[in-house]
């Protein structure tokens, strides 16, 4: 803790969604930001001045001994997630840690076994969890207004892959990523199929590749070889059968922040349709639809303003977790469960077969 009894958190990362956190951690009266951590000072330096942070390295370890630092976010490319986590464990900080996790589930099991054994806190940045409007259907599940489930569909699409010529960077590095849009917008929509109707427990997936080029910065063209389409058929512990639906090649709802994010529950009672962020409906037999009104301030916010809104009750949750003691979902357990979904459907979609799902305890 700082002097002033406020939760010290260091960044790692210094992009976008570190800006969404770092804006949202502004609202928290508890947590205040101690610094920020990546390999280019210079743009590190930018995102601190931006959030009145004087604290700037390159160097890991110096952000992981600030005097006052509880834990850290990890807001980098997926590839450096589990180095970070593992450092921060040993460091003994507590993790919120960027989806997906880590580039495979082995890597993400040894995240979620160190938190456990170490007696830290977690969570991952599952931005739709902290959603009241995603929290709300939860409860209504659970008090059994929808009923039994019976089957589960999600579509998160945007059209990034058709903006021009895709230019080269992390998410389209094979080296920086281990898949593309299946582990992308997909963790997002695994875990939050499975926050409402439990663990996936088989998989079966086709992932394709359709944009074959892009071009670099000195205008020379590269081959694109990770996944931008992902098609997901999913058996649930429960009996309910579902659909994951992933693309960044999708120009349905291209206008809206965050593109198309469509998710349909069919239970006994009646059916429930979310966009996961703003919209819902019910859907009774006899009954015109019902809307669900979740009274959410967001009519007039792009996709920066959306994460920020989301950040700020990401965050908040994160320091009363480290406060109080306690674990607040989405935690490692929660981000290997999608990890473990998205190693399996990689593998299902090579085989052409489908695959079981290692199940976390």
């Amino acid at each position: 803790m700082t002097p002033d009894g406020k939760v010290g958190l260091g960044f790692f990362g210094y992009g976008f969604m570190s800006e969404a956190h770092l804006e949202g951690l502004g609202f928290v009266d508890d947590g205040v930001a101690l610094g920020i951590c990546g390999p280019n000072l210079d743009r590190a330096r930018a995102t601190a001045s931006r959030h009145g942070i004087d604290f700037i390295t390159s160097d890991p370890d110096e952000l992981l001994s600030i005097e006052g630092l509880d834990g850290v976010v990890i807001a980098t490319p997926d590839h450096t997630h589990y180095d970070l986590t593992m450092q921060s464990i040993n460091a003994g900080r507590h993790v919120f840690v960027e989806k997906p996790i880590a580039n495979n589930a082995e890597q993400g099991r040894e995240m979620y076994a160190g938190v456990k054994s170490n007696n830290l806190r977690s969570m991952v940045g599952f931005t739709l969890r902290a959603n009241p409007l995603v929290q709300q259907v939860r409860r209504m599940i659970d008090d059994g207004e929808i009923g039994k489930i019976l089957n589960l569909h999600a579509e998160r699409y945007n059209s990034s892959m058709l903006h021009g010529s895709p230019k080269r960077n992390w998410k389209t590095d094979p080296g920086s990523t281990s898949a593309g849009v299946v582990a992308d917008l997909g963790s997002h929509a695994i875990d939050l199929v499975q926050f409402w109707a439990g663990p996936i427990t088989k998989v079966a997936a086709s992932l394709e590749t359709h944009v074959k080029e892009g071009i670099d910065d000195s205008g020379e063209t590269f081959p694109l070889e990770l996944d931008d389409e992902a098609n997901l058929l999913v058996k649930f512990a429960s009996g309910a059968n579902g659909t994951v639906l992933t693309s960044r090649i999708g120009l349905i709802d291209s206008h809206k922040p965050l593109g198309r994010s469509n998710f349909t529950i069919g239970g006994t009672k009646f059916a429930f349709v979310t966009d996961g962020v703003m919209e819902a409906q019910r859907h009774r037999p006899g009954h015109d639809p019902e809307i669900v009104d979740p009274n959410l301030p967001l009519e007039e916010a792009d996709h920066a303003g959306v994460l920020a809104f989301f950040g700020e009750r990401m965050m908040r949750n994160f320091v009363r977790s480290i406060k109080e003691g306690r674990d607040i979902a989405p935690t490692l357990a929660d981000g290997l469960r999608t990890q473990e979904v998205i190693d399996a459907a990689i593998e299902a979609a090579k085989r052409g077969i489908w695959l079981d799902v290692p199940q976390v305890e």
